[in-house]
């Protein structure tokens, strides 16, 4: 079955209403289609991602002065591989990102030092702060396959810091907590802290709702389950609520009631697409899991005890 186009949905928008300029007939194609995709969680808006921990870094010995960004090493090998990810010396001074690596002895870190200044001290580089993609809306679930659990989702920065305010736990993490946004993209993109702080190279894969792009930008595309007429009519609404550019140019379509009857249309046409959306993911019927669903919930640490037992 050939799909709509956004070109042709618009110029459709044209054919009720010529007097309607193009880029309005584009802007409401556009805005309809916002609207329908932040309706529901739509099977088409659900993306895989993964989040990749490397191992911890800690040869060598590193120089941090207080109130400085400035790094130095000794007996060090770091690379640009390593920007993005975090800095460490001991537990008393916060956790810093590297922002820039200027050679095998020298990084720049995020904020300046705070804890006292220091020669030739151990230190840790790895990850635990984790930038989305960039058509991230939120996520639905993550989870480490190694340890055969998932990691729960909404637990507070606040909760860390009053369960672990030095981080001074090492282990397998089981909470995933929105820390702050990246600034470092542009956008800026939400982070995220696995918690407990991870030191091993593992995979931590996630599924993920996307944000679409929208259908005028470059990358935008009608997903296949969505019809054109619902689009189509769902414009045809705002054109029908549009009074038109001045009093003495009224637009000839204007007509709450005739915005109420597209409304209607499009809104039984939605009702249908929900109803297929859900022979792809069934969204209407859930099931209440137990506690031990989730990690460390239960003394057998992992997703176990639902494989082998009826819910």
């Amino acid at each position: 079955m050939a799909l709509d186009t956004y070109g042709q949905i618009w110029n459709r928008v044209l054919l009720r209403c010529p007097e309607l300029s193009p880029l309005l007939a584009q802007d409401f194609v556009v805005n309809a289609f916002r609207r329908l995709a932040e309706k529901r969680r739509w099977s088409w808006l659900v993306k895989y991602g993964q989040f990749l921990a490397p191992a911890v870094y800690s040869t060598g010995l590193a120089t941090v002065t207080y109130n400085s960004t400035a790094v130095t090493g000794s007996g060090t090998t770091w690379t640009s591989a390593m920007i993005g990810r975090q800095f460490r010396v001991g537990l008393a001074a916060p956790i810093y990102t590297i922002t820039a690596v200027g050679g095998a002895t020298s990084l720049t870190l995020d904020f300046a030092f705070g804890g006292s200044s220091a020669a030739n001290v151990g230190y840790s580089i790895y990850q635990c702060f984790y930038t989305v993609p960039s058509d991230f809306h939120q996520f639905i679930c993550l989870w480490d396959p190694s340890f055969n659990w998932q990691l729960y989702l909404n637990v507070e920065q606040k909760e860390l810091n009053l369960w672990d305010a030095q981080r001074a736990n090492v282990s397998n993490p089981y909470v995933v907590s929105f820390r702050d946004y990246d600034s470092t993209v542009s956008p800026p993109l939400p982070r995220y802290e696995l918690w407990p702080h991870n030191q091993t190279q593992k995979p931590y894969p996630f599924l993920y709702e996307i944000r679409p792009a929208d259908l005028n930008d470059a990358t935008g595309v009608l997903p296949r389950y969505i019809r054109g007429d619902v689009l189509l009519e769902m414009a045809l609404e705002e054109v029908a609520l549009w009074p038109g550019p001045s009093a003495d140019k009224r637009n000839p379509y204007y007509s709450p009631q005739t915005a109420a009857y597209h409304r209607a249309k499009y809104e039984d046409m939605v009702n249908l697409l929900e109803l297929q959306d859900n022979n792809v993911w069934q969204q209407d019927l859930q099931y209440q899991y137990p506690a031990m669903a989730w990690a460390m919930a239960s003394p057998l640490g992992d997703a176990a005890f639902l494989q082998s037992h009826a819910v």
